[in-house]
């Protein structure tokens, strides 16, 4: 064995093997954000969709959740964008926020695709986690339901 074949295994190995002990590690969570009282404050806007200069009965519906201290810091602003015709709500994406826990939760669901993403943050705004979900599973357990 030469001695630059040697150098070259104990670079590979110390790479492959660097970030071994990093993988089983938690993330940590601060015990002040623990203690805060967060609530979600929900807000629609609407606006109506015209046609050659005439209001139609089609609008379009944003809903914007708001997770919220008590201090009124904005920790996290999603927006959910839909249509509305007479009395039927089209969707695109579901994009909502809940509260589970000590967790907030950021469930993005599109329709017509079988993967969702669920965002775990904790009290403080800060990224704990993220995971792709199957959408129905989603639906089911946070309670969306569409008609």
């Amino acid at each position: 064995m030469n001695l630059n074949t040697c150098w070259r295994l104990v670079i590979v190995s110390f790479l492959l093997f660097q970030n071994v002990g990093a993988n089983n590690l938690k993330p940590v969570i601060k015990d002040s954000c623990l203690e805060q009282n967060v609530t979600i404050k929900a807000e629609f806007k609407s606006k109506s969709i015209y046609f050659f200069f005439r209001r139609t009965n089609h609008k379009k519906v944003k809903r914007i959740d708001k997770a919220v201290n008590k201090d009124g810091k904005v920790l996290l602003t999603i927006t959910m964008k839909s249509t509305e015709k007479g009395d039927v709500y089209d969707f695109k994406k579901f994009h909502r926020l809940v509260i589970i826990d000590n967790q907030i939760h950021e469930v993005t669901v599109i329709l017509g695709k079988e993967k969702g993403k669920l965002i775990l943050y904790n009290f403080c705004g800060e990224k704990v986690s993220e995971q792709s979900v199957d959408s129905e599973e989603l639906l089911e357990k946070y309670n969306f339901k569409f008609y």
